[in-house]
């Protein structure tokens, strides 16, 4: 039954998380490597059943602010859960009411310290809330609880490319690449920090990896480095 539940809410969520859309709006997208959800399911583990049923029809209507009702009636009853803190952020993300997402993931931090998605989320609220800095702490405290994410790198160079730091941008990718060659989202990053910094080369290099992955970022990194073929 559990595992019906998980693949019906798979199917809802990459319905969701296939619309094309901005970071902010969809801040989650850049959360789920490969299009797929595990990572965000194995967070509602601990959730009853006939709740996960709630959550995932929430879902399928796109009723964001009935789910943030929904998480805090049961964040109520249970003060000391982070599953339904990530319910709550994700939903509050959806309604774009980023600092209300940042409150919610915040408190997942501080009830799993020790997860390295929590940082994630917090820290791609708070670039949509336009707190970079904050987000490049809060990035910084994920590496010492996991020391070689690729994910992670690649959003520290995101929260690095939104201060204009862009050496440190093109680092943080770097260090993503080393762990994981094959992520497209930083080859685009790192393509993206070079361009914005004048660094040619690398802007080339970054293409040529995503035209060996057949990216179709590849096409976007041309566009905005205002290259051709």
């Amino acid at each position: 039954m559990i595992r019906k539940i998980f693949r019906a809410a798979a199917a809802v969520l990459l319905v969701v998380l296939g619309v094309a859309c901005t970071p902010q709006q969809m801040l989650l997208n850049s959360l789920i490597p490969d299009g797929t959800v595990p990572m965000l399911l194995s967070h509602l583990e601990n959730v009853e059943s006939g709740n996960r049923d709630r959550i995932i029809e929430l879902e399928r209507k796109g009723d964001w602010r009935e789910m943030v009702r929904f998480a805090d009636t049961n964040i109520k009853t249970d003060p000391f859960s982070s599953e339904w803190r990530m319910i709550g952020g994700y939903a509050s993300s959806q309604l774009r009411e980023f600092p209300r997402a940042v409150e919610y993931f915040s408190d997942m931090v501080r009830l799993s310290p020790d997860d390295p998605t929590a940082y994630h989320f917090l820290a791609e609220a708070q670039r949509a809330s336009g707190d970079a800095r904050g987000a490049v702490t809060t990035l910084e405290r994920a590496l010492l609880v996991v020391r070689e994410s690729a994910l992670t790198y690649r959003l520290l160079g995101d929260a690095y490319v939104d201060l204009a730091r862009y050496a440190a941008a093109i680092a943080a990718y770097r260090r993503a690449l080393t762990i994981d060659p094959g992520l497209p989202d930083a080859w685009f990053g790192l393509g993206r920090a070079a361009s914005l910094s004048g660094r040619t080369a690398d802007v080339r290099q970054a293409l040529q990896a995503l035209d060996q992955m057949r990216s179709p970022r590849a096409a976007e990194l041309r566009t905005l480095a205002g290259m051709s073929q």
